[in-house]
Parts: structure tokens; sequence; C-alpha cells
């Protein structure tokens, strides 16, 4: 019974473990081709990728780090914010917004590209990294976080790390501007999915999805009976007229 209890604390975010895993081996093998992989994997959010047809880019520049320092960032972000997403959430839920929020950081950044000659070049955890600590704010604002040995509320940890992408990462969303408008969607993003404004509650959270069109045509159904035998009854003189056939 230990044994079983121990596997379920263990193991209860897999997918946390696995994006950390494929972070890790991914970058092992770009250091030894010279951070080759990493221009193949990394991706140029623009008009010109939208022509090019290299669209898995958008999935695989979360594993793509060109330094130790953030891969590390990168790490810690992941396990201890991410897992408790995760545990929160379920793991598909939290896939879909660790990688829904670095593509919705590009996304808005692929328009500017037509008016500006920076184009930017993500890699690392660009628009996921602020996308999960916001969201880990936005359920626990008042938990206590450890922010570089200094103890400060979960909230405030969050506007650290925002400031923290927007002055020190600007450059890889292609300037300050364009870091201002990244971040700052992502931000709203993630508050409104972890306050459950924007969800999607049949992936991985443990309820059942909606009615299925079978069962909304029949609802409808039932509604129209209803409005009928309302009609009907609304023009009987007598009440033994109610049941008597049309």
């Amino acid at each position: 019974m230990w044994k079983m209890r121990y596997y379920a604390r263990r193991y209860d975010t897999p997918a946390t473990y696995a994006l950390l895993a494929l972070m890790a081996v991914i970058f092992v093998v770009d250091f030894f081709s010279q951070f080759r992989l990493a221009l193949v994997l990394g991706w140029p959010p623009s008009v010109e990728w939208l022509k090019g047809g290299l669209y898995w880019q958008a999935f695989t520049f979360p594993f793509a780090h060109t330094s130790v320092i953030g891969l590390l960032f990168d790490g810690i972000c992941l396990y201890w914010f991410g897992g408790s997403l995760e545990r929160a959430w379920g793991s598909a839920k939290f896939l879909f917004f660790f990688f829904s929020s670095g593509i919705l950081a590009g996304i808005v950044l692929i328009p500017q590209t037509l008016a500006t000659p920076s184009v930017p070049f993500f890699t690392g955890m660009a628009g996921s990294f602020v996308g999960l600590c916001v969201a880990f704010a936005a359920m626990n604002p008042y938990a206590p976080i450890m922010f570089w040995f200094i103890p400060m509320q979960a909230r405030v940890m969050a506007l650290v790390i925002v400031a923290f992408d927007l002055f020190g990462n600007y450059s890889r969303y292609g300037g300050p501007i364009q870091a201002v408008m990244a971040v700052s969607v992502v931000c709203v993003y993630a508050y409104l999915f972890a306050t459950r404004r924007v969800s999607l509650p049949s992936i991985g959270s443990g309820r059942p999805p909606g009615p299925s069109m079978k069962e909304r045509f029949e609802r409808w159904q039932q509604r129209r009976k209803m409005r009928q035998w309302q009609r009907r009854v609304s023009k009987i003189d007598r009440p033994e007229d109610l049941f008597k056939d049309k």
C-alpha cells in the first residue's frame, strides 16, 4: 500500500517530466552539434514563416535552448509551476495550455512583421514561461514563494517574472514594443484560463463534455412538443377535450 501511494505522488505529473526529459535530451544533442538543431527547432513567427510551411516549429521551439542558464530557468519554472498546474488540471489540459500560450505569443507578432524589419525568433519557453507563472499566481495568489532566497507571494513573483521577461528577454520577441504586445496577451490569456473564464472542460478535467448534437436536437424536440402542448391547453374550453384526438 505504501508503494502504491508513493507511486501516485511520484508520477502524478507525467507530462511535466516528459517535457523536462525532452528538453534535456535535445540540449545535449544540440550541444554536440554546435547548436545547429536550435536553428531548425526554433520558431520565427512571421509572414515569411507562414509561406514557408514549417508549421511544426510552433510546437518545437520550447525544446530549443542555446545556453545552460536558459535551460535551467525553464526547467525550474516547468518543474515547480508546471507540475502544480498539471496536478490541478490534468495532463491533457496542461499540455494544451503549455503549447497554446507560446503559440499565442508568436501569432500576436506575425502581423507586425509586415511593418518592421525585425523578425522575432522563439527558442526556449517563450510565452509559456510567463504563462505558467501567471496561471499559477492566478490560482494561488497568496502562496509563499522563495524567489532567489527572497520570500514573496505568488502574485508578486508573477509581476517580477513578467518584468524580467519584458526587460531581459525582449530581444527574442523582436524588440521592446513587440515584447509588450506578446507578453501582455499571454498574461491575459493565462489569467482567464486559470480562472476558468477561458477553459476546455472536456480536456483532462475529469468532467463530462457538453451535450452532443444528438442530445441538443432531442432537447429542442422536447421544447417544441412542450410549446405545442401549451398552445393546445390554451385553446380548449373543457378539460375533457384535452385528451381527445385532434
